[in-house]
């Protein structure tokens, strides 16, 4: 795995992060998936954060080990293909592999209910996302998991139910064609279950959570100002993850092997914030027409349809020293 200063990282990158272009690393990936017909079909192909305030790496010299890059998913409704990376769209599933179920449900006397087949929640390939750090032999990873909120391997997460699974795709021979409806236990916008959502990947340069950094250094920190160039918000991969609600765990290891857990996927409610005097940093450029309160906008800021957590954001956390242990769910 990838280590950025003292932080386990899930994502390795080639190289450090360019100080030339503080606020996006060059080199993103073209985007995954049609758009959808309606709603976010004039969506740009390409989306770009905006500039940060400050470039605290030369204001802060000392902060600089600790950046580390993210890439910014940038889901928009659409239509993936079975073999797309995407958010909620159809798996490149094996046909003679049974679909996973999650059998922990009852009714309110207690009887068991279900078993309900998990819900497709994220698919990622290779050819996307290279910087993934994919188990040896594999080149495809699918996320699934129960939209109820369950008990995790950590004993501090909290939240959904979540399965990884990592393939190599050319294993997969003939693809199941017929694959489990949400909509037959869950209701989109209510539950979470993200509406398919093609991705229009972006690097970006982030610092972690102000708890992670030394108290010598966090106590240099303009606030304003790092909170303009900190966490990224969004569904991304890698990074970090803000914990304003819940505090940051002490410790963040793995129930398997108690070896160290890092940020695999962010999953948040909104992709940026609106309302202030100024354009929020992370309203992408190519979008800031769009007209607030209008379903394009909406769809734009809101496009998985998910409330996530009180209106806020989870993470996906697997283990450094081996990701195919059970992941553990953070939320916010």
């Amino acid at each position: 795995m990838g280590w950025v200063g003292s932080f386990p990282q899930f994502l390795v990158f080639d190289g450090p992060p360019h100080r030339c272009a503080p606020h996006r690393v060059q080199g993103s990936r073209p985007p995954v998936g049609r758009p959808a017909h309606g709603g976010c079909d004039t969506a740009p192909m390409v989306l770009t954060t905006g500039a940060p305030s400050v470039d605290l790496a030369q204001s802060l010299p000392e902060i600089a080990p600790y950046a580390r890059t993210t890439v910014r998913l940038h889901p928009r409704r659409g239509e993936p293909g079975v073999r797309d990376s995407h958010i909620g769209g159809p798996l490149w599933w094996p046909g003679a592999e049974p679909w996973p179920s999650c059998d922990e449900h009852k009714d309110i006397n207690g009887r068991p209910l279900g078993p309900y087949p998990l819900v497709a929640v994220a698919q990622l390939t290779a050819a996307d996302f290279p910087e993934i750090a994919f188990p040896a032999g594999t080149d495809l990873a699918q996320v699934l998991w129960c939209p109820d909120w369950h008990d995790q391997p950590h004993p501090e997460g909290w939240g959904q139910a979540c399965r990884v699974f990592w393939r190599r795709a050319a294993d997969v021979g003939e693809v199941l064609t017929e694959q489990p409806d949400p909509a037959e236990h869950w209701e989109y916008d209510s539950d979470m279950v993200p509406r398919p959502c093609v991705l229009r990947p972006e690097r970006v340069v982030e610092y972690p959570w102000p708890e992670e950094l030394p108290d010598g250094l966090r106590e240099r920190l303009d606030e304003d100002a790092y909170d303009d160039v900190s966490l990224i918000p969004g569904c991304k991969l890698g990074g970090g993850m803000g914990w304003a609600t819940t505090d940051m765990p002490f410790s963040l290891t793995c129930g398997g092997c108690g070896g160290p857990l890092a940020l695999f996927m962010q999953f948040d409610t909104y992709e940026f914030t609106y309302g202030g005097r100024e354009p929020d940093r992370f309203w992408p450029l190519e979008e800031r027409h769009l007209e607030p309160g209008t379903p394009a906008f909406n769809a734009a800021r809101e496009p998985t349809g998910m409330t996530v957590g009180r209106g806020s954001h989870a993470g996906l956390f697997l283990c450094t020293k081996d990701p195919t242990h059970p992941p553990s769910f953070f939320t916010q």
